[in-house]
């Protein structure tokens, strides 16, 4: 009788045992964004600095290891491009929920745009992803070196900033520019990170 009832008990482990296997294998793998992103050409490294952001921490270079970053620039006081930029750009955070992107938008108003201010900023435009920051550098000197060594070049002027989303890749890399105002930029930006999803 035992032999009898051993075959449906073995038939149903089976199934249980395939049941969990298939489950265990649709899940989704982490990304290499590494290798996804080694196709594009490398500009150069992104240059050491630091910062204060709207959360009021410190931010440097070595935290941008390990994610993959789109850094910008803009002012919080800007009536012309920077409202557009930010559009744009909060449309690619929401496209885009993989944990292994960052999003940086860097005052090129650091007199005004204290992290106070961005915070508040932050607030009235209803940018709520937390992997997005706003950074104030420290101190000019600081900024004109962290925006040459992006190779967008540094203005004293605030309005002269660049409108371009720069490409990080995990290794701190600088893989693309992409103009925030040109629809064929951003749609090929977007297709780039729709491969880390």
């Amino acid at each position: 009788m035992f032999k009898n009832n051993s075959k449906p008990l073995l038939v149903a482990l089976i199934m249980i045992s395939f049941f969990l296997n298939a489950c265990v294998d649709s899940q989704e793998q982490p990304k290499d964004t590494q290798s996804i992103l080694s196709k594009l050409r490398v500009y150069g490294i992104t240059p050491d600095f630091s910062g204060i952001t709207d959360t009021q921490t410190e931010l440097t270079s070595k935290d941008l290891h390990g994610k993959v970053w789109l850094i910008s620039f803009f002012f919080a006081s800007c009536g012309d491009i920077c409202p557009k930029m930010n559009a744009v750009k909060s449309k690619i955070v929401a496209n885009h929920t993989s944990d292994s992107l960052r999003f940086l938008s860097v005052t090129v108003d650091p007199e005004t745009d204290t992290p106070e201010f961005l915070s508040k900023h932050r607030r009235e435009m209803k940018y709520s992803d937390n992997r997005w920051l706003f950074l104030r550098m420290k101190d000019d000197s600081i900024l004109q070196h962290f925006m040459n060594g992006l190779l967008v070049g540094y203005s004293e002027n605030p309005e002269n900033h660049s409108a371009r989303i720069i490409l990080i890749d995990s290794k701190s890399q600088i893989r693309g520019y992409f103009d925030a105002l040109d629809t064929k930029h951003v749609d090929s930006l977007e297709s780039i990170l729709r491969k880390l999803q």
